[in-house]
């Protein structure tokens, strides 16, 4: 009897210092988070052209952490076009998107509807974002590692072609409203207002679709050096010879702007630059020396 009294003190000692921590390494374990493998369900085949990448596609998506008690997989919402009301448009397959994403819209035609759980590694990776309401919408935060599941309903797919008359290495300068005081020379700092466009030599404005602007109630005037680096070269040179409180339209050859690389626009439109284009700004000067 004594000695399994024994055997079942030396337990309850082992047990103690196992849920302690103590005799042991107290080092921290990473916690591992199990990745599901990528899979795609195409619940729905549209009509018309199947995207390719370089293509132009505009869709909706619905976000959701990956749950895999869930029939779906469906967890948390985390992000939604949809429950705001608006598309996303890009360039597919150039690397502007998320992997997971680029790697599910190839093929989707107008119509068309894609569920696909991605693994972190197609996703956000090892970054996190805090949990945030859009819209009084409330979403979940996204943990580091964490898969994800999305919805995709394509609404247009469109080859990306050279525009006509896209200008080819000359900046463009029309001043629709004249402003007062001295002009802007290169090396004074400056506040602006603006909105941006994709150039489209097919419309008389040769303004297509709005990236990005700060005009909404509330935005930060961007302000800067005239003839220096903190914006695209034709931006900061477009702009001098600019008087307080005038309008310019500057049309930014895409040499004078982001070149031959892509770029997000504005998360507020929804559309990102295309590597290789031509640019359109509205711009008001606020203020200057």
């Amino acid at each position: 009897m004594k000695a399994m009294l024994k055997l079942f003190a030396v337990a309850v000692c082992a047990a103690v210092l196992a849920a302690c921590g103590g005799g042991g390494d107290k080092t921290p374990k990473p916690v591992v988070v199990v990745q599901p493998a990528y899979k795609m369900t195409e619940t729905a085949v549209g009509t018309g052209r199947a995207a390719v990448a370089g293509d132009l596609v505009t869709f909706t998506y619905v976000g959701y952490l990956y749950d895999s008690t869930k029939s779906d997989f469906k967890g948390e919402k985390i992000e939604s076009s949809v429950d705001i009301g608006t598309t996303f448009t890009a360039t597919v397959g150039v690397g502007l998107m998320l992997t997971g994403w680029d790697q599910t819209l190839i093929g989707m035609q107008a119509g068309g509807k894609r569920t696909a759980i991605m693994p972190a590694n197609l996703a956000y990776g090892a970054n996190t974002r805090d949990a945030q309401t859009v819209n009084n919408i409330k979403y979940a935060a996204i943990t580091a590692n964490a898969p994800l599941v999305y919805d995709f309903v394509m609404v247009n797919v469109s080859p990306q072609v050279v525009i006509p008359n896209v200008p080819a290495t000359d900046l463009k300068t029309i001043d629709v409203t004249t402003g007062t005081g001295t002009a802007v020379v290169s090396g004074q700092t400056v506040s602006v207002r603006y909105t941006g466009w994709l150039y489209d030599g097919t419309r008389s404005t040769f303004k297509g679709a709005k990236f990005d602007d700060n005009t909404a109630t509330g935005d930060t005037l961007l302000q800067f050096v005239t003839g220096g680096t903190g914006v695209i070269s034709g931006f900061s040179t477009g702009v001098i010879g600019m008087q307080l409180n005038g309008t310019r339209t500057i049309i930014i050859p895409a040499n004078l702007a982001y070149g031959a690389t892509a770029k997000a626009g504005n998360a507020r439109y929804g559309v990102a630059i295309p590597a290789n284009s031509a640019l359109v700004f509205d711009v008001t000067l606020v203020s200057s020396p």
